[in-house]
């Protein structure tokens, strides 16, 4: 390729020696883009134009794809950081978005619950001489449960005020400061025992476990010790060995004994002296039973 000093007008005809437009002498001038030969070769031989027309001819088809590569590089490298950083923030989202549901789950779903109030078992069995079984197996898990250092039970004189009437969790969790609330119901079809039970979350009112139990009432006691053990493990609350074996002592093993020390107590509550010698004949029983 040539180039004009004056007019700076390249020519790639080698055979030419002067400048067409000033008649300059022509030097040497800087190598051809990748490609270019064969571009002048092919555009000579289709056009079949001598000197001039054939070179300008050369130019005008050059520049072209040279303007498109330039324009084309210049959306690429413009494109390439908004699209990154686009990806960058949908990832951002996603990872927020991911901490703030897991954040809602644990702290709502499996929160740490230290407290509980165990509400009176509510007697389904259509028989009032039923009421000291029900009051006695809610007697019998407030005093299991209290026995725990990690866990705050609230007392029977708290809860049994609720008994008869319809309350909802998040209103007795907010009235008695718990956060867990314990219900039960109980039906008894002669021998036959049927437990419900629902431990519920006070503030979100979600039930955290839910248990039915069908036995013969002859396995009162071990049925409690279950509940007792559920409860505990539903509430992740952690016993050390010594609760461990509190947890594991009985009143009694004697199933009609055991009954008879539930009598006991149920009519023991009560205010009249009538009911006061009837706890003391029902505690004389089970002793009897089970010396």
């Amino acid at each position: 390729m040539k180039r004009c000093p004056e007019c700076r007008r390249d020519y790639f005809d080698d055979s030419l020696l002067y400048c067409l437009d000033d008649g300059a002498s022509l030097l040497e001038g800087p190598g051809s883009l990748p490609g270019l030969e064969d571009s002048q070769t092919a555009i000579l031989h289709e056009t079949d134009a001598p000197g001039e027309a054939a070179t300008k001819a050369f130019l005008h088809t050059t520049d072209v794809p040279v303007e498109r590569a330039r324009a084309k590089g210049s959306q690429t490298s413009g494109g390439t950081p908004w699209l990154r950083l686009s990806l960058i923030v949908a990832g951002l989202v996603l990872v927020l978005g991911g901490v703030f549901l897991g954040y809602r789950y644990f702290t709502t779903s499996t929160r740490q619950i230290s407290s509980i109030a165990v509400m009176p078992f509510v007697n389904d069995s259509g028989n009032a001489d039923n009421d000291y079984l029900t009051d006695g197996m809610t007697d019998t898990l407030i005093s299991s449960l209290s026995q725990l250092q990690n866990l705050t039970v609230k007392a029977r004189s708290a809860v049994f005020r609720y008994k008869g009437k319809a309350a909802d969790p998040k209103t007795v969790g907010q009235e008695l400061n718990a956060q867990a609330v314990l219900n039960g119901h109980v039906v008894q079809r002669g021998d036959q025992l049927t437990v419900n039970l629902e431990l519920i979350d006070a503030q979100t009112e979600n039930v955290i476990w839910a248990g039915k139990y069908d036995r013969k009432q002859s396995d009162l006691a071990a049925i409690q010790s279950e509940i007792t053990r559920e409860v505990l493990a539903k509430l992740s609350t952690k016993l050390s060995g010594t609760e461990e074996q509190k947890l594991d002592r009985t009143a009694t093993t004697n199933p009609d004994a055991y009954r008879s020390l539930l009598q006991g107590r149920y009519f023991l509550d009560r205010t009249t002296k009538e009911d006061a010698e009837k706890a003391i004949g029902y505690f004389q029983q089970a002793i009897d039973l089970d010396p």
